[in-house]
């Protein structure tokens, strides 16, 4: 992503390009903003009705204001709900922040804090890949593939096998899954994992039919269950609403359930489905899907780059797939009138990273290019944001030298046959490999491998 984008969100349009140029990380949220420099310093400024800015208050800021706690701890990811947010460092640790009422800050209290602490107990020697919350319950995924959920747990949304509230972080069971978890979300009385064999597992409050079950069969669940409905599907990505859900196939269809008030499944009505059910009229392979606890829209980007919505959008109810003008993800969001939010952290290009060896050539013969995240021939697959790129050792090998030094040294990886990256999000890896096969590049990877 380029140092561009910034200015897709209003709120950065009137920072100095030189200031600009020195963010790697930020994220919006009601008006208000939260940056990482690549000096590894981390800011806040703008409104603050919720306490988003980490300052120990809920004063706006004009000025940009350092949040001291997560200065020097070389923060990866940051993400929330509406009165919680979270903070990851490159080493895993978690810091957390906001309402508290339930214990879903993970602090070991219930008590409400607005200062980012950071969560110790089963986590402390544990390194935090993902973080998935809603106002009231949280679940974070671990490097080991391990999940821990803490907060309220009324109707199970913990997944603990019990309906007690939690303050510290305690680990599922995911009984005889046959896999590992590569991605967890949150809903707002329910949560969902992805297993790298790409079955999706739910589990909580059965409201609109989230868990796959008309209400009238189950009211909530306790422990892992598989999704019913998706069997014989791979799905490879998974991202939620307020209530609703979307699963993304690795032959890139999308999958809609749940609550549907504002048609934000996509299936030409309005009314609630407990089935996960396929999303016709999109117009095309998705390659990524997106949608967010806090706005009531689904948003799918196809292979051609096209950019799909369908639910509730500046006003306007789309209860089926449309077509926008929009050029990414993250566009659809930044438009948002009042309440722009970024749906992920936007993750800006470092230019002092020249880590791909440089081809002269224009082209890449059409041979090569069809092979690129072909799984009937791939050797080697990476697992990014829950979904799976597939590629060849032998052409990374030739193309790039982290990866020659990968898979001819000494690494534990170099023996493995599916890696997880862990801080880059899916589109910059994507754009990233698909460069080595196509010779093509619409943005500046980056990228740490080790």
């Amino acid at each position: 992503m380029s140092d561009d984008s910034l200015d897709e969100w209003e709120i950065f349009q009137e920072l100095s390009d030189e200031l600009k140029r020195k963010i790697r990380l930020a994220v919006v949220y009601r008006g208000g903003a939260i940056y990482v420099t690549k000096d590894d310093e981390v800011f806040g400024f703008g409104k603050n009705l919720t306490g988003f800015l980490g300052t120990g208050d809920k004063q706006s800021r004009t000025e940009h204001t350092k949040i001291e706690q997560l200065c020097g701890q070389n923060i990866q990811d940051l993400q929330f709900a509406y009165l919680t947010f979270f903070a990851i460092s490159a080493t895993g640790s978690v810091y957390a922040w906001g309402k508290n009422d339930n214990g879903q800050l993970g602090l070991g209290t219930k008590k409400d804090t607005w200062i980012p602490t950071k969560i110790e107990g089963n986590l402390e020697t544990k390194r935090v890949v993902q973080v998935a919350c809603s106002d009231y319950h949280t679940l974070v995924l671990t490097s080991d593939r391990e999940v821990f959920s803490f907060g309220w747990n009324k109707y199970g949304q913990l997944g603990l096998g019990h309906n007690e509230d939690q303050s510290l972080p305690k680990k599922l069971d995911f009984f005889a899954a046959g896999g590992v978890v590569t991605a967890v979300a949150c809903l707002v009385f329910s949560s969902l994992a992805l297993l790298d064999s790409g079955q999706v597992f739910v589990w909580g409050k059965n409201e609109d039919g989230i868990l796959g079950h008309s209400e009238d069969d189950v009211e909530k669940q306790n422990i892992p269950r598989k999704v019913p409905g998706l069997e014989g599907i791979t799905i490879t990505r998974i991202v939620c609403g307020l209530n609703h859900a979307l699963a993304l196939s690795n032959d890139g269809k999308v999958y809609s359930w749940g609550w549907n008030g504002s048609g934000q499944l996509g299936n030409g009505t309005d009314e609630n489905s407990h089935e996960p059910t396929l999303i016709f009229g999109i117009g095309g392979r998705i390659r990524d899907v997106a949608s967010n606890y806090n706005y009531s829209v689904s948003v799918a980007i196809t292979e051609a780059d096209d950019v799909i919505i369908w639910g509730w959008l500046n006003g306007s109810q789309n209860k089926s797939p449309t077509k926008t003008s929009f050029k990414s993800l993250d566009e659809v969001f930044a438009k948002l009138p009042i309440l722009a939010f970024t749906f992920r952290p936007l993750r800006l290009k470092l230019n002092d990273d020249p880590i791909v060896e440089k081809n002269t050539a224009n082209e890449s013969p059409e041979w090569l290019k069809k092979y690129f995240n072909d799984a009937d021939t791939a050797d080697i697959v990476f697992v990014v944001e829950g979904k799976k790129i597939y590629a060849h050792k032998t052409i990374l090998l030739m193309r790039c030298a982290v990866f020659r030094t990968m898979f001819q040294g000494n690494w534990k990886e170099s023996n493995e046959s599916e890696q997880i990256i862990k801080h880059h999000s899916y589109d910059v890896f994507f754009a990233f490999l698909r460069y080595f096969y196509t010779n093509q590049v619409d943005m500046q990877p980056v990228l740490a491998l080790g």
